[in-house]
């Protein structure tokens, strides 16, 4: 279910839907980059970030012809010809594929990927077959200065675009032509079409619900952001509409399911939960186009699978039954198959299943997409029997500036996004975390450059873990501590792995909830963390649970204590660093029902654990980005603002005072233990993709 509480969770629906190179592309280049591997590595960056499939081709090829003794790079540019190829629709994708068998039988990987491309494809064509009818997925152009996310209309006809100026828009696609629907000064981040196609529901980032005409006009608003519901700590999270159009369904956290007017009558109960223990079993519920039928996501057989229940209640049926984790179910509109994610083919891709009448599964599920989805990809049906994606490919390296000279030196090269960079204590490693194939994983690189390492492979490879975040060094500089953010409830919480690699332990924290950073103690002996409640009786006593707040507890366990006292609400703090001493606690701190309608105006804060008071560093009319870092003498603190859509990073005593800006383009800041140097996040390009995916289904039997 849509997680709502942070700042973070709303950068990740903006600007964090991510995609990957293949799986062939895992292993990051040397560093010293061989001109066959700058010409591949240009070509991959044209194919993912710039969307230039036939551009991408001819460097490919170029590439086979210059370069014809680098046969691992031949091969993969082979492979990489076929992929675009088959994202462009066309039968050459096969003939590519072939290529790679019969032209590098040594190059293993390689040819091991082309197999399963052309099985693959194998099965799509021939399920087109009867009818006369190829697979077929073709781009329909967005503007990439505009689209952050995109949803195609169910008549297939519009777009909705959540636009990356936090306004709402409708693409007419026929005429290539955007209107803007809203004119508002809070940041709208999600978008729900009318079966009818003629209304789009969407949220703001304080999660109000408005709807507004495809037309334009006035939106209606049915829940405010300022309302009493949403400053409880509640929100409604819509999953359908009724066939008139005239209510939309949403879940309702402690609740269920409930119908809302757009006339502002009562809301209606269409599904209520019994208990709290019944609401636990439920994540991503999705409505059947007739309101009959839930499908919904449960961890209750170890990992994520699907089920579909009646919507009176009762027996629930078991959709899916496999090891990999399958989630976010969505129904055809014809209420005959439903879509979902699923990593069963070891990368996250887009899988269909056919429903029967009776709401059981008939036959197994069809693959739709082969490394085209990512973990964070977007979908929805058309009612022809389409699927539109919507992804937006960011590339984000690290990088690592000499403070003195300003000589900077990129770390990573792999058309990935990586993020978070750790110094280790004695100043020979760095970690960080990176998204590649769908995961998220722990990785290390010398901050000379090399190949970088990776750490948390076998980790992420389990069951239940979906996503890892907030990389923090143990004192001793042997092991490395994470969190995993989602995933099923035993493997959620705070782990530590040996930096060399190993068996992760989880570190004893019972407590349910939000935690989206962590920070662990110099002197190893606590840790630090944001955290928002629960109404769950394992929840921190005390707790918020519409915002979060700074927390320390013991590393060998206890009682958490927190931080943050003030009990403004909104007034909300995330992403704790210890200071060099372990005396202070920086983290970010904004107003929700302020900031957020200024467009994430967040400020810095310090708190010092000896005196206990809490002071804000930053100017009220900063706009800080959530990453900051100490520098080694504790005198004052590294963070990042973005400037005309570039992040820059800037320098600030801890006693107050002016900032000082680094004329340094990049994120996350995290300075050396001697004070030199600075590694950080760079973005290096993203644009936004939408795909329509058509012909993928078996022919009906008559």
């Amino acid at each position: 279910m849509h997680q709502r509480k942070t700042i973070v969770g709303m950068a990740v629906l903006f600007a964090a839907i991510l995609v990957s190179a293949l799986a062939a592309d895992f292993a990051p280049p040397d560093s010293s980059q061989q001109p066959a591997e700058q010409l591949y590595q240009a070509a991959l960056l044209k194919k993912e970030a710039e969307g230039d499939l036939n551009g991408a081709i001819k460097l490919f090829q170029d590439l086979i012809v210059k370069f014809p003794d680098k046969r691992d790079v031949a091969a993969r540019a082979q492979l990489q010809i076929g992929a675009c190829y088959e994202k462009l629709g066309t039968k050459e994708a096969e003939k590519a594929y072939q290529k790679v068998i019969a032209n590098y039988p040594e190059q293993a990987e390689a040819v091991n990927a082309a197999r399963q491309k052309l099985a693959f494809l194998s099965k799509v064509l021939k399920a087109g077959e009867s009818g006369g009818r190829e697979y077929q997925i073709s781009r329909i152009p967005t503007d990439p200065e505009k689209a952050s996310i995109a949803i195609i209309s169910p008549d297939g006809k519009k777009l909705a675009i959540a636009g990356m100026d936090g306004e709402i828009w409708a693409r007419d696609i026929a005429a290539a032509k955007d209107t803007r629907l809203t004119q508002t000064s809070a940041f709208e981040y999600w978008c729900f079409w009318s079966p009818d196609s003629e209304k789009i529901a969407y949220l703001d980032a304080l999660n109000g619900l408005h709807v507004v005409s495809v037309d334009g006009g006035e939106p209606i608003s049915l829940i405010k952001s300022d309302s009493d519901f949403i400053q409880s700590g509640k929100f409604a999270w819509p999953v359908g509409w009724t066939p008139d159009c005239k209510m939309i369904i949403c879940q309702v956290p402690g609740r269920g399911l409930c119908a809302i007017p757009f006339d502002g009558g009562a809301w209606r109960d269409i599904f209520r939960f019994s208990s709290p223990d019944q609401e636990k079993e439920f994540a991503f519920f999705a409505l059947s186009p007739d309101n009959t039928r839930i499908a919904y996501v449960s961890q209750k057989s170890g990992n994520g699978d699907i089920f579909i229940m009646p919507i009176t209640g009762g027996e629930s049926i078991r959709v899916t039954d496999h090891p990999a984790s399958d989630n976010r179910p969505t129904w055809s509109f014809d209420g005959r198959r439903l879509a979902f994610f699923s990593g069963r083919s070891g990368e996250n891709e887009i899988w269909v299943v056919k429903i029967s009448p009776e709401g059981k599964p008939e036959g197994e599920p069809v693959q739709v997409t082969q490394g085209g989805a990512g973990r964070n990809c977007l979908f929805s049906w058309t009612k022809d029997g389409k699927i539109g994606i919507s992804k937006t490919p960011i590339i984000m390296n690290i990088f690592v500036t000499d403070l003195g000279s300003g000589k900077e030196t990129q770390l990573t090269r792999m058309l990935t996004n990586d993020q978070r960079p750790r110094w280790s204590p004695d100043g020979t490693q760095v970690a960080y975390i990176s998204e590649n194939a769908g995961k998220r994983d722990l990785w290390l690189v010398s901050p000379e450059g090399g190949e970088p390492r990776l750490v948390t492979g076998s980790f992420t490879g389990r069951a239940g873990v979906e996503s890892i975040r907030a990389p923090s060094w143990l004192p001793d500089g042997k092991s490395l501590a994470f969190i995993v953010f989602m995933g099923v409830e035993r493997q959620r919480g705070i782990w530590v792995i040996p930096a060399q690699g190993g068996e992760a332990r989880k570190v004893n924290f019972i407590y349910e909830g939000s935690i989206l950073s962590m920070d662990w103690s110099p002197d190893g002996k606590k840790i630090a963390f944001d955290y928002s409640g629960t109404k769950d009786d394992r929840t921190i006593k005390g707790s918020r649970i519409f915002e979060s707040d700074i927390y320390a507890v013991p590393a060998e366990g206890g009682e958490p204590v927190r931080i943050t006292k003030m009990e403004k609400p909104g007034l909300s703090f995330q992403v704790p660093r210890w200071s060099p001493d372990g005396k202070k606690i920086a983290f970010v701190g904004g107003d929700w029902f302020e900031s957020n309608l200024e467009k994430s105006l967040w400020q810095i804060w310090v708190a010092d654990l000896e005196n206990g008071k809490t002071e804000q560093i930053t100017k009220k009319d900063a706009r800080v980005w959530q990453a900051l870092g100490w520098a080694p003498d504790g005198r004052s603190l590294f963070y990042s603002v973005q400037e005309k859509n570039k992040d820059q990073l800037f320098r600030v005593p801890v006693e107050g005072g002016e900032p000082i800006k680094l004329n340094i383009e990049g994120t996350y800041p995290d300075c050396s233990p001697d004070g030199k140097k600075i590694a950080y996040s760079k973005m290096l390009k993203t644009v936004h993709e939408f795909w329509l995916i058509e012909n993928f289904l078996p022919p009906e039997k008559r």
